[in-house]
């Protein structure tokens, strides 16, 4: 209902207008009648009001001066003049003062009278309601900045160790945001994240990333608890109340549904202060890593001594090198298989899945040094299902993966043994390769090197992949790529001098053909592998 003030000295005027307008008909309600301006203003103290409808002419305080004081004290208040013939000057400056109209009352008609109303009313009613959503607005920017600020001081709360007395403040700062304690703490990632990158299908990370938040946000406001923060790596922590495993649930359930994602989530809990999140967030991240042994638990839940430091150790090298020479493929699968199995053994307590994949690359390099003998290159043989051995090792989910991945693999294996052993490329296809080792730093053309040969490129580019199994491109970077991992040897050599060093004026480019073949980028396959 819009609230309206009378205003009006002369008796029989309020009388009339109170009897032949249905007020509340129109939607409009009553609050009072005033004599004067002193008395309006004391009815507007004590009462909210929409519409005030006041004579000119009044005594101890006129219609002037009342508009004069509700226009500064009340600006929202809409005004409809009542008027005499010979208050023409006094209607002027009440349409400066800001008033919405004026009606005369010796010819004021109910019609009349009412129209203005209806449309005073109407005018009243948008400005409310843009009100309302420039507040709704107002309300949800404050809140999302809100939002922003608790998100980036729970993310470092959970990545970086914060003092005591900081933790504290931080805590006190948002206490009425945060669930009450105990909380737990959850990670959640994104499984075969560098995959659903590249296969592109949501057309870009960030859009990836947002899709995946939206629905993470609705479940957790469905349960009226926590906070949720974006994290690196398709990889999202949150903090919630205890008991969460429901809605972690129902969260990987739905992200599977609507986007076809399969998540899993690593949690620890009870977390009794802010100040202990940091080592909660290690302990979630551990749990997490049980994926690497077991994929058909989502949510996995943080236990002391999930894993050890030590690893079996990959059976005799020579039994590998000895099976490897004679070329026996079943046995040699058999005993990758036989190393994955041993660590489902219950007896066996599992290791950090980075010692496990150790284990995997010593035998890779075995494969690599029994190539190095017979005069092979294990980065020459062909991928197999799009991958290199290097990459599958250190990015796969598990551990069964790798194995299922090397079994396959050690026919690829053979089958380049066996055509390297049989068959060494033709002079001409010998001396592309003297070329290409030669002119690998530099901006040089394949159809430079089919000239220097008297082919024609597309020749030669056939001829090449028919002699070694490769095209050309595909040799130029595995000669860069071992540059390159020669070069990372050298700690004062910076990431960028190496790319130029082998001919990509491109460092990022460079890093991301490193990591499609070595399945870490450069900088940390320094830091890991060199030293």
């Amino acid at each position: 209902m819009t609230k309206l003030l009378l205003v009006e000295d002369e008796f029989l005027v309020r009388l009339g207008l109170k009897t032949f307008i249905p007020w509340e008909e129109f939607g409009f309600e009553l609050i009072g009648e005033a004599v004067d301006g002193l008395d309006a203003l004391t009815i507007l103290a004590d009462k909210p009001c929409d519409l005030l409808i006041t004579d000119i002419s009044m005594p101890n305080m006129d219609g002037i001066t009342l508009m004069e004081r509700v226009k500064e004290r009340y600006p929202h208040i809409k005004i409809l003049i009542l008027s005499n013939y010979n208050d023409f000057q006094y209607v002027q400056r009440a349409l400066q003062l800001g008033a919405s109209d004026y009606i005369l009352k010796l010819t004021m008609q109910p019609e009349e009278l009412q129209a203005k109303l209806q449309q005073i009313r109407v005018e009243i009613e948008d400005e409310r309601k843009k009100q309302e959503e420039t507040l709704q607005l107002n309300r949800t920017a404050f809140q999302f900045r809100q939002e922003i600020t608790i998100e980036k001081h729970l993310r470092d709360l959970m990545t970086i160790r914060y003092s005591t007395r900081e933790a504290d403040e931080l805590s006190q700062e948002y206490e009425k945001l945060l669930p009450p304690f105990p909380w737990t703490v959850s990670i959640m990632k994104i499984d075969r994240y560098e995959f659903v990158v590249e296969e592109n299908r949501f057309k870009s990370e960030k859009l990836l990333r947002f899709s995946v938040m939206n629905i993470l946000r609705e479940i957790m406001r469905k349960y009226k608890e926590g906070h949720i923060v974006e994290l690196d790596g398709g990889r999202f922590g949150m903090i919630s109340g205890m008991g969460a495993e429901p809605m972690l649930l129902e969260m990987t359930e739905c992200i599977q549904r609507y986007l076809k994602l399969p998540v899993y989530f690593g949690t620890y809990s009870p977390v009794e202060r802010v100040y202990d999140l940091h080592e909660a967030y290690r302990f979630a991240e551990e749990a997490l890593l049980g994926r690497f042994y077991d994929d058909s638990n989502r949510v996995i839940h943080y236990r002391e001594q999930m894993f050890v430091d030590q690893a079996l150790p990959v059976s005799s090298q020579e039994v590998f090198l000895d099976l490897m020479a004679r070329q026996d493929q079943h046995a040699l699968q058999n005993a990758i298989r036989n190393m994955a199995d041993a660590y489902l053994e219950d007896k066996i307590s599992r290791p950090y899945p980075e010692l496990v994949r150790e284990r995997f690359l010593q035998i890779v390099h075995l494969f690599e040094v029994f190539l190095l003998h017979k005069g092979g290159d294990l980065y020459s043989i062909m991928p197999y299902e799009g991958k290199y051995p290097h990459h599958v090792v250190r990015t796969s989910e598990s551990f069964q993966e790798i194995s299922i991945w090397l079994s396959g693999w050690i026919a690829v294996f053979f089958e380049y043994v066996r055509a390297t052993t049989v068959h060494q490329p033709r002079p001409e296809i010998q001396a592309v390769q003297r070329m290409i080792e030669e002119k690998y730093s530099t901006s040089f053309k394949m159809s430079d090197l089919a000239k220097e040969v008297n082919f024609t490129e597309p020749y030669l580019s056939s001829l090449f992949k028919k002699e070694t199994g490769e095209t050309m491109i595909e040799y130029m970077i595995r000669i860069r790529m071992k540059k390159a991992r020669e070069m990372l040897k050298d700690p004062n050599v910076k990431i960028y001098e190496i790319a130029d060093a082998i001919g990509y004026s491109d460092p990022n480019y460079f890093a991301k053909l490193f990591k499609k073949i070595e399945g870490i980028y450069p900088q940390e396959y320094r830091k890991r592998y060199i030293h």
